[in-house]
């Protein structure tokens, strides 16, 4: 078994912008926050979670069939967020802003998995990046989710390219995940 997941992968610029306008914020870095490593930013699209390996190949022409486009579309950062909600936050986001495209492959990609049987989430699609997932949450300041969100919105963050999907193999360390592509579907 494989633990997978298909994503877009975030450009080196971009991940750079949110390590040192964003992840690097003094005050940011004394809350009681797991931040996510730079290398391993991402947009998930599908977690597939453990799946037998004879399945990678359904998944590769799975993404195959997804839609491609004539030159490459961007995926701009807006605001940031949390879920469940700001005042109780457990996960730290970034969205993006409206991208058409991007819901038109995640659509693409639900409907093939969902065909072929996959467990998949058909929740409405919030695209964004986990940045930090807070350790304790009888812990946590009163003011943490403002000031993450001021750190993020004032950020300016260079636009990611989505020009590719990712087939992801995802091995749990204790020092954090650890992601390996095995498979792009480029998009152009």
């Amino acid at each position: 078994m494989k633990r997978l997941f298909i994503a877009v992968p975030i450009c080196e610029k971009s991940r750079t912008d949110i390590a040192g306008k964003i992840l690097s914020n003094t005050a940011l870095r004394r809350m009681p926050v797991r931040w996510t490593a730079v290398q391993n930013l991402h947009l998930t699209l599908q977690f597939l979670g453990d799946t037998e390996e004879k399945r990678i190949q359904e998944i590769k022409r799975i993404m195959d069939n997804c839609r491609t486009c004539s030159e490459a579309e961007k995926l701009c950062f807006s605001s940031a967020g949390a879920f469940p909600a700001r005042n109780s936050p457990r996960i730290l986001w970034i969205g993006f802003m409206n991208n058409e495209y991007l819901q038109i492959i995640h659509r693409d990609l639900t409907a093939g998995l969902n065909a072929a049987g996959f467990s998949v989430d058909n929740k409405k699609f919030k695209p964004h990046l986990t940045l930090g997932r807070v350790k304790d949450q009888t812990e946590y300041p009163p003011d943490l989710f403002t000031v993450y969100k001021n750190a993020a919105d004032s950020a300016e963050i260079s636009d990611s390219p989505l020009d590719r999907i990712t087939l992801f193999e995802s091995f749990l360390r204790p020092g954090g995940s650890v992601y390996t592509a095995l498979y792009d579907k480029m998009l152009v």
